[in-house]
């Protein structure tokens, strides 16, 4: 009995070491009614401050407003926290929130506002831990109370009033508002009315031909995505555009009149099939660092172009001259001198453009040599590794590449520095 009774001990022992550090927060509510946003931390037992998992930038300390004036947010060791003024412990800590649009360098902004009153809110803005935020943290419970008529569109379906969930790793967009979303043979959209006409028309034509594009290539998704596509005025005659991807949600957000005064239509359309593309990486986008982002950011980036070269046409150049213009940008931020992960660091663009070039490099290789999807195969190969347990990152990428040809990749530095030669994949 004793014999039983010490392997379940450690057995015991082993589950507690292998689960991941609970962040102390009991509930994140998310609170929306006829005076505005709040967010609400209910926390396990007292602490002394409470940290955001990401800090961009001070702009919560800016934006948001304590309930209580005995707890402020402050920068602390390039993080935000939340402590109390007079040094004692807190065991719940509300705010009110300026839920209107703001540009984050590096990061998905909180709210991301529609012109007819709804809203898309990223829930990773709002992940924090009690005392200090570590990478073993990366699961969060939250709540979302509506007390307007709004209805919540969270995983794909609607809720009303309350409703909880467990967020996790770069959390999730939810839509509170009552516009009625538009379901697609591929995915289901919510396109905000102020949008061009033929924007509109352009996002609904094309974004199922994208899907079908990749899903050939790629193989098909898990599930149904979701696109929001969303415009608000902004202040002070700033204007422009963010986008992003998160697990089976894509969006685009356009703020200032002449962000859509100067719209390029062919562009944006260009930009969804970059976005869509990181829908189909699965496990490699999933389990990346950033500090090697030029795989998936670069894969995306050529992914896009061949959709594009592929719906224009076998004699388009766009693919040639955006590798081109990538390659000489890329050799203008990257002294021979300089490990690429410094250089990322600074211009985080350089993952976007030193990518380009090495994926279509790779591309153009794996073609050579027998393998004709190119870049596809290449992103099935390695997600296969990442399944098997391979980290996601450029040694893993590289085997995969020597996997289906059965020679050693180039380093990326001398895949950068190659002479552009691309191939279009069928």
């Amino acid at each position: 009995m004793r014999y039983f009774v010490a392997i379940a001990a450690v057995i015991l022992a082993v589950l507690l070491m292998a689960k991941p550090d609970a962040s102390g927060i009991q509930l994140i509510t998310l609170t929306k009614s006829q005076l505005g946003w709040t967010v609400t931390y209910s926390l396990n037992e007292p602490t002394e401050r409470l940290m955001f998992v990401r800090s961009p930038d001070r702009s919560r300390a800016e934006r948001w407003q304590s309930l209580d004036s005995n707890i402020a947010i402050h920068w602390h060791d390039g993080n935000e926290v939340v402590t109390s003024l007079n040094g004692e412990p807190f065991s719940e800590v509300s705010f009110a929130l300026d839920a209107t649009y703001v540009s984050l360098p590096k990061d998905y902004a909180p709210f991301s506002p529609f012109s007819n009153g709804g809203m898309l809110v990223h829930t990773g803005r709002f992940f924090a831990c009690a005392d200090t935020c570590t990478a073993h943290h990366h699961e969060w419970p939250m709540a979302m109370q509506v007390s307007t008529d709004d209805y919540l569109l969270i995983n794909g379906t609607r809720q009303m009033g309350f409703f909880e969930w467990l967020d996790s790793d770069s959390g999730r967009a939810i839509y509170v508002g009552q516009q009625p979303p538009e379901h697609f043979a591929a995915l289901v959209a919510l396109i905000d009315p102020a949008l061009p006409q033929s924007l509109q028309y352009g996002l609904v034509s094309e974004l199922p031909m994208i899907m079908s594009y990749f899903t050939k290539q790629l193989g098909g998704l898990s599930s149904t995505p979701t696109l929001f596509a969303s415009y608000s005025d902004y202040e002070g005659g700033y204007y422009g555009q963010q986008g992003g991807v998160l697990p089976n949600q894509v969006f685009m957000h356009w703020y200032g009149e002449a962000a859509l005064e100067r719209l390029d239509e062919e562009t944006t359309l260009w930009f969804f099939a970059h976005e869509i593309a990181h829908l189909f990486q699965g496990n490699g986008l999933r389990f990346s660092s950033t500090e090697e982002a030029w795989i998936h950011e670069g894969a995306a980036e050529m992914m896009a172009y061949l959709y594009t070269d592929n719906k224009l046409g076998q004699n388009s150049a766009i693919l040639q001259n955006a590798v081109q213009e990538a390659q000489q940008k890329c050799a203008a931020v990257w002294p021979i001198s300089e490990a690429f992960v410094d250089v990322g660091r600074v211009d985080f663009r350089a993952h976007y453009t030193c990518g380009l070039v090495a994926n279509a490099e790779l591309h153009a290789q794996l073609q050579a040599n027998g393998v004709s999807h190119g870049i596809f195969t290449l992103w099935q190969t390695y997600s296969d590794l990442i399944r098997q347990g391979e980290p996601a990152n450029s040694t893993t990428y590289f085997a995969a590449f020597e996997r289906l040809t059965g020679y050693a990749s180039m380093t990326l530095r001398q895949l950068i520095d190659r002479p552009v030669s691309v191939s279009i994949a069928p």
